[in-house]
């Protein structure tokens, strides 16, 4: 099995981590000064390029550009540099339908089919709040086209894509119910901005930027389609496999074989992700969800309308949100991805933190930096990225290394010679590939952590530690 392929092990199972206990919030200048190393490391390893802020109560302890917005013409990525964010649009398209439902334009139970000129009678049952909270069941187009894939960029690079994929999706089934499951679906997006459109009587985007970018002070976002040339959008990028050996001992982003990506002719009433927009904006729009506004005589968000957004439905989507806990905590946030960008807004209410994250490189692990950048605002366990050479070890020294290992909670962790590599297997956990760095330590690419074998004797390794997320896991060897 080849290295790339033993990074791709399928995760059998993965618990919920355990709250962490509570820590005393870290002071503005550790948060920035640990973000701006982590960030740093991870550019260094060509794992990142784009524009980062972290705030605390509005108050801005972190902000700072990373990498290239356009390599070719040597334009560094600055917090200024406007992006497209894709699915982070949706919380402004279900913003602006609940608006228009407080300003007593429309209902949320209503029946689309009310509020549109042409409906198939598969919609008939579908109403407004189905749209918003994807429970329709109305089948995705992403899913059906495949993300970034060959298919979707050439569907998606025509002018007429948005309309061709709301005829499409009125030839189509449900998925299922209205109502009965939580399906993620960017094509009810389409149609709710289409509804939003009709309703307000003007193009969508306009309505949009009318009633909550421009009262918002986002100055520096807008619709895609609208954008007018001047200060150059960042240009987006991707990057197929490179090895291990390159992605642990780090290569700059601009000489890892990066190829642009073209932009999309998203149309403006794409309501699943049609806006570009800068870290401070999108602070400014967390702040107004938040109730910085909410002393005006007319806010931007109303206060009950902020919290419709932020309370969870099925699938703990709330309108334009998800909603869940991290570290213990309350979180809203949601991601964005288009080809070539890769988008993150997070907030933690009751500590008063967002985190903005904007990349123009689409392999970034999202999901991991904007955890790791949680911890590091939250005060929580967190681990700069590994960084090394993959090493070619003999089957013999693999072979020492197998066996048993119990964890300080009882488990047993089992490490094995497939024969050629390694996986350990934490029951109820997961099952992970291993990549060498030496003969006693391996990288754990499903946990960005690593592993570590000593007390070797001439029966093998007696203890091992595991340690990702900032915390060392220890397991000592079982008898055989």
């Amino acid at each position: 099995m080849s290295l790339v392929a033993l990074a791709s092990l399928t995760v059998l199972l993965m618990s919920a981590a355990p709250a962490s206990p509570p820590a005393m919030p870290p002071s503005p200048r550790q948060i920035a000064s640990a973000a701006d190393r982590y960030l740093t490391a991870r550019t260094e390893l060509g794992g990142f390029s784009g524009a980062v802020l972290i705030a605390r109560h509005g108050q801005v302890l972190f902000r700072k550009g990373f990498g290239w917005a356009d390599i070719e013409r040597r334009v560094r990525f600055s917090p200024e540099t406007p992006h497209e964010v894709a699915s982070v649009s949706k919380m402004f398209t279900a913003m602006a339908a609940l608006e228009l439902q407080e300003a007593g334009k429309l209902t949320l139970d209503q029946p689309i089919c009310n509020l549109l000129e042409e409906c198939p009678n598969a919609w008939r049952a579908v109403t407004v709040s189905q749209l918003i909270h994807h429970t329709s069941g109305i089948p995705d187009y992403e899913e059906r086209l495949g993300l970034g894939s060959a298919p979707y960029l050439e569907f998606m690079g025509r002018a007429q894509a948005t309309a061709d994929l709301i005829e499409n999706a009125r030839r189509d089934t449900l998925e299922f119910e209205p109502g009965s499951q939580f399906h993620y679906s960017n094509t009810g997006y389409l149609v709710l901005a289409r509804i939003i459109e009709r309703i307000a009587g003007r193009p969508f985007a306009d309505h949009v930027r009318q009633t909550l970018l421009e009262p918002a002070g986002m100055r520096s976002s807008g619709a895609v389609s609208q954008w007018t040339p001047g200060r150059d959008l960042a240009v987006g990028y991707t990057r197929g496999d490179v090895g291990w050996d390159t992605l642990l001992s780090g290569i700059p982003l601009e000489r890892s074989g990066v190829v642009r990506v073209p932009r999309l002719p998203l149309a403006g009433t794409a309501g699943d992700g049609f806006l570009f927009s800068t870290v401070d904006d999108l602070l400014r729009w967390s702040r107004i969800m938040a109730g910085d506004d909410s002393a005006r005589t007319d806010p931007v968000v109303s206060r009950s309308l902020a919290t419709a957004a932020w309370t969870a439905g099925l699938g703990g989507y709330g309108a334009g949100w998800f909603v869940d806990e991290k570290f213990g905590r309350r979180r809203l946030s949601h991601t964005g991805f288009l080809p070539g960008h890769a988008t993150n807004l997070v907030v933690f209410p009751d500590d008063g933190v967002t985190i903005v994250l904007c990349s123009n490189f689409d392999r970034i692990r999202i999901d991991r930096i904007t955890r790791d950048l949680s911890a590091i605002a939250l005060g929580q366990p967190c681990d700069l990225p590994v960084r090394g050479h993959v090493a070619k070890l003999a089957a013999g020294q693999l072979e020492r290394l197998e066996g048993k290992y119990q964890m300080s909670d009882g488990a047993i962790l089992t490490v094995r010679n497939e024969p050629d590599h390694l996986t350990a297997e934490w029951p109820k956990q997961f099952v992970a590939g291993l990549i060498p760095l030496s003969p006693t330590e391996f990288f754990m690419p499903m946990t960005e952590g690593r592993v570590t074998f000593d007390r070797i004797g001439a029966t093998g390794a007696g203890r091992l530690n595991l340690r990702y997320s900032g915390v060392d896991h220890i397991g000592i060897r079982a008898p055989d």
